[in-house]
């Protein structure tokens, strides 16, 4: 038996496959979902989601947050982004880091702007790692 995932972008649909099981980076933590899992909707944080195709090896996408939806062996993730390791330029995402680095050494803790600077650099750490370590 295998699950059904789904990954949806304001962009349109990025994904639509088997899956013998996900993993996703909830807000409370790592979530695994094998099939028969019990339905549930959860908030998503920056990070790898990954998947096994049946048959074969494991797949890593980056999410940039989102919502992730399991209801009978379906998964549907949707997301701002979601990048396949192929789809990461490794020298952009480390200049992204750089930059965030940059600008979180002169920003207030606690302010608006550096939360959103803290994760963008959450964002550029996930994706140089997943770029150049699958």
């Amino acid at each position: 038996m295998a699950l059904s995932l789904e990954i949806v972008t304001p962009v349109g649909q990025k994904l639509r496959q088997p899956a013998a099981d996900v993993t996703a980076p909830g807000v409370l933590g790592e979530l695994g979902i094998l099939p028969g899992h019990i339905p549930i909707l959860t908030a998503l944080d920056i990070g790898r989601l990954t998947f096994k195709l049946p048959g074969t090896g494991q797949q890593v996408l980056v999410v940039n947050g989102g919502f992730m939806e399991v209801e009978h062996d379906k998964v549907v993730v949707i997301t701002e982004t979601a990048e396949l390791a192929s789809d990461i330029d490794a020298d952009r995402a480390r200049h992204a880091l750089d930059r965030a680095e940059r600008e979180l050494a002169k920003l207030e803790s606690g302010t608006a702007a550096f939360e959103q600077t803290l994760r963008a650099k959450k964002r550029a750490e996930v994706r140089l790692s997943v770029a150049t370590q699958g």
